[in-house]
């Protein structure tokens, strides 16, 4: 496994190993604007089931990284109503549940017809998917029920007897430690709130 320091901005090189990883189907370790997160190219089915594997998450989709609303349009139908709220929010530490299209994976939101989407403040996790040209994952870096890692010694104790382990460390050093995501469902009449996080939703 690759650690790789990074300070205020990685290097162009450092970046484009972590893409070529995943464009190959591995999966790396990434600072978000929230704790430590895992991702994998959110198009590559093989992959979304080894991050599975490694969280030992059962029957929890899981939501996705976009660079800008026109690429969430790409992935998610999207009314003109949702739009006016996603550019309130975005970016920042809030998810939006959409109706999917068929080009999102089953496999990612489990058979479930909606997928959750952000694009976060954070300008690393924006950079990496628009890089890969494809969405990533934006899921915790922890197995499923365990504490949030903020920090990559943390991530790495926690994986440590895993049979699958990521391929590629971007280490930001410690993380402030604030709560996951916001989610919000967009997917019916109105907006409901499903978790409360870093973001409060206001919108009416």
């Amino acid at each position: 496994m690759d650690r790789i320091t990074v300070t205020k901005k990685p290097t162009k090189k450092e970046l484009q190993e972590a893409v070529d990883i995943l464009k190959n189907g591995g999966m790396i370790v990434y600072p978000t604007d929230t704790v430590y997160g895992l991702a994998v190219d959110a198009f590559n089915i093989e992959a979304i089931g080894k991050l599975f594997v490694l969280k030992k998450r059962a029957q929890k989709p899981l939501p996705i990284i976009v660079d800008s609303i026109t690429k969430a349009k790409k992935v998610s139908e999207i009314s003109a109503k949702d739009e006016k709220i996603l550019k309130k929010y975005w970016p920042g530490a809030i998810t939006f549940v959409l109706e999917k299209k068929n080009i999102v994976p089953n496999a990612l939101t489990l058979g479930l017809p909606t997928v959750g989407i952000r694009i976060p403040a954070s300008p690393l996790s924006v950079l990496l998917t628009q890089m890969l040209g494809h969405p990533i994952t934006s899921t915790s870096a922890n197995i499923s029920g365990e504490k949030v890692c903020t920090t990559i010694d943390e991530v790495m104790r926690q994986f440590r007897v895993s049979s699958t382990l990521p391929n590629f460390f971007l280490d930001a050093g410690e993380l402030a430690e604030l709560p996951p995501s916001t989610v919000v469902d967009l997917s019916g009449s109105k907006p409901k709130v499903l978790r409360e996080g870093p973001v409060k939703f206001t919108h009416k």
